[in-house]
């Protein structure tokens, strides 16, 4: 059994430790101890789910052994963090988006295989339900293009960090995951600020098809959706209802609802049986220098 730490448990670490906790009762980890600059917070959280140990640094953390880690501090600590841990032969679940930069996402999975260490990014959206069967729905279909909207009001303290990298990563990976796993190219985009917080609006060439990153920090309604444009449907899913709707030729239709797990819940699962060494399948390091990568190349357009 794996001895787990999370490092950082403001609101979505504290969701990592809720759910690992979940996780004991099918025998891959324990949750062994909580860790975060402020040690009230992380006391807080330890004793809200019977954790044992607290800590309020690495090296703290450090002085009894972990197997692995899962890192949800802020996006400006997630790099020196993630790569302190993996040179102390710690296996990493880093939180999206890894690092600010492609260099040191690739740094990271460069220090990663040196140790033989699991190291993978929290592409959350991956592990959706309603992404996981427009995946497979997406098989059967010539995709001429796609559009990503993920639009919301961003809280105060989010906007500390650019939208890239907060929330534009997201549909930038699923681009590739869904669509193509080719690299991607970005042929135009803009950065328009809107007083509130910004928007994004990106056109990517990925293999033979291309996608529409539509991101904004500001709207009041909350909007999750994919479109596929293909050669013979039309194909709308909601990452937040679990919905695919298909629209065929004839006008015909189809919609469901899609069943599945939290998935929080499904990307620790797979992240901690990669740990085990048993197959699986997770999100890498090199996918989140990809997504890096094309971040910078939409900075560039600007």
């Amino acid at each position: 059994m794996l001895r787990v730490a999370v490092v950082g448990v403001g609101r979505w670490g504290r969701n990592h430790v809720r759910v690992v906790k979940e996780l004991e009762s099918e025998g891959l980890a324990e949750l062994a101890a909580v860790c975060d600059v402020d040690i009230s917070r992380a006391r807080e959280i330890a004793s809200a789910f019977g954790v044992k140990r607290v800590a309020s640094s690495l090296s703290e953390l450090l002085s009894s052994p972990i197997d692995a880690a899962i890192v949800a501090t802020p996006i400006d600590k997630l790099f020196e963090v993630g790569l302190e841990l993996v040179k102390r032969g710690i296996n990493v679940l880093i939180e999206k988006p890894v690092a600010t930069r492609s260099s040191d996402a690739q740094a990271l999975a460069r220090e990663a295989e040196k140790r033989g260490v699991v190291a993978a990014p929290g592409f959350i959206m991956r592990f959706n339900p309603a992404v996981q069967e427009l995946k497979r729905v997406a098989l059967r279909h010539r995709i001429h293009y796609a559009v990503f909207r993920r639009l919301s009001r961003r809280p105060p303290q989010a906007r500390r960090f650019p939208i890239l990298l907060d929330l534009s990563i997201h549909d930038i990976d699923l681009c590739r995951y869904v669509v193509s796993r080719a690299a991607c190219s970005v042929e135009s985009a803009s950065i328009v600020d809107a007083g509130i917080d910004n928007v994004v609006l990106a056109v990517m060439r990925c293999g033979d098809s291309r996608c529409v990153i539509h991101t904004d920090g500001l709207s009041l309604a909350k909007v999750r959706e994919i479109e596929l444009i293909c050669e013979d449907a039309f194909i709308r899913a909601n990452t937040d209802e679990n919905t695919i709707k298909i629209i065929y030729p004839d006008r015909s239709y189809e919609e469901r609802r899609i069943v599945g797990e939290e998935p929080l819940k499904a990307e620790d699962r797979a992240f901690l049986r990669a740990c085990l060494g048993q197959k699986v399948e997770i999100p890498t390091l090199e996918d989140a220098a990809e997504a890096l990568r094309v971040i910078e190349q939409i900075e560039g357009k600007r």
